[in-house]
C-alpha cells in the first residue's frame, strides 16, 4: 500500500476515533477550575503519556501478531469489524445517560487517565493501529502509520491548548456535525475493510 493511501484512510480514521472531536469538551470540563498555565502543563503531560503509549502498543501488539502467524484476511477483517461497532455505537443514543466528567483532581493524575487513556489513546483507535502496522510488510509503510498517529497527537495537544476558548465561543455544534461526518466515513470504510478481507480469506 502507498504512503498517500495509508494516509488517506488511516488519517480520517485515527481523527475521528483518537482526535479533537471528543477530546475538546472532555479536557475543557476537567480543567475548567485550573488556570492556564496548569492546563497547559496536562495538555503536555496527557500528549506525552499517550504518544508514549502509542508507541509501546505498536511494538508490543506488532510482534505478538507476526508472532502468532495471523494472516493478512484475518487482520483485514478484524479491522473491518472494530470501524464498524465502534461507529455504529457512536451514532446510537446511549442506553443510559453517561456519568459527567470529574472536574478538578490532581492535574498530574488526570493528564493521564482519563485524558491520555481512554480518552486520546481509546481503544478502538489504537487497535485499528496495531492492525494497520501488522498488515503492512514494509518499513516505510509502517514509519507512515507511525507518523499519521503522531500527527493525530499533534493536533490533540493543539486542541487542548485552545480548548476553553473553543467551547467557550464556538460551543459543541461544529464537534457533533464533524462527529456525524466522520462516523460516517467510519461505517463505510469499516464495510469495505470487512468485504476485503472476506475476499483476501477466499483468494489466499
Amino acid at each position: 500500500m502507498e504512503p498517500g493511501a495509508i494516509i488517506g484512510k488511516l488519517l480520517p480514521l485515527l481523527f475521528n476515533m483518537m482526535g479533537p472531536i471528543g477530546l475538546m469538551p472532555v479536557f475543557a470540563a476537567m480543567t475548567a477550575q485550573m488556570d492556564a498555565p496548569t492546563r497547559n502543563r496536562v495538555a503536555l503531560r496527557s500528549a506525552s503519556f499517550a504518544a508514549i503509549g502509542v508507541l509501546v502498543a505498536v511494538l508490543i501488539g506488532d510482534t505478538i501478531l507476526r508472532g502468532w502467524g495471523v494472516s493478512n484476511a484475518s487482520l483485514v477483517v478484524a479491522a473491518g469489524v472494530i470501524l464498524t461497532l465502534s461507529a455504529i455505537r457512536g451514532t446510537l443514543p446511549p442506553s443510559a445517560a453517561p456519568a459527567p466528567p470529574v472536574i478538578g483532581g490532581d492535574p498530574a493524575a488526570i493528564a493521564v487517565r482519563p485524558l491520555a487513556f481512554p480518552t486520546i489513546v481509546s481503544p478502538q483507535g489504537i487497535g485499528v493501529v496495531i492492525i494497520f502496522v501488522a498488515f503492512l510488510q514494509s518499513g516505510p509503510a509502517k514509519l507512515t502509520v507511525v507518523a499519521v498517529a503522531a500527527f493525530i497527537l499533534l493536533l490533540d495537544y493543539g486542541a487542548m491548548r485552545i480548548a476553553h476558548w473553543f467551547m467557550a465561543k464556538i460551543g459543541m455544534v461544529p464537534l457533533m456535525v464533524l462527529g456525524a461526518v466522520f462516523g460516517v466515513l467510519q461505517v463505510a470504510l469499516g464495510i469495505e475493510m470487512l468485504l476485503s478481507g472476506f475476499k483476501l480469506a477466499g483468494h489466499p
